[in-house]
């Protein structure tokens, strides 16, 4: 005679992992956000209708970047302004 037993299905026994209970500092009153600072929400005009807001990157041989950093010491522009002037010139030509 055979007997068939019936058998539970074995889960996977976790802890319960705990999280842990933030330290809590005493408040000085410095540092946070304070009520009233900051420009109202609401005001201002916004970015303008010509701000460069479209990234771009280019990648410069070690040759390139030293023509172009010249040419921006030379000009007294940062790097990225003389890089932009740059393109901005090259793309009028190509209207």
């Amino acid at each position: 005679m055979v007997h068939i037993m019936a058998v539970r299905k074995k889960t996977s026994k976790k802890k319960a992992v705990r999280k842990k209970k933030a330290v809590r500092k005493k408040k000085s009153g410095w540092g946070g956000r304070r009520k009233g600072a900051g420009r109202p929400l609401g005001t201002g005009t916004g970015p303008s209708k010509h701000a460069r807001i479209n990234r771009v990157v280019a990648m410069l041989s070690n040759d390139e970047l030293k023509i172009l950093q010249a040419h921006a010491k030379r000009e007294k522009l940062p790097l990225g302004t003389a890089a932009y002037r740059i393109i901005a010139q090259a793309l009028r030509r190509l209207r």
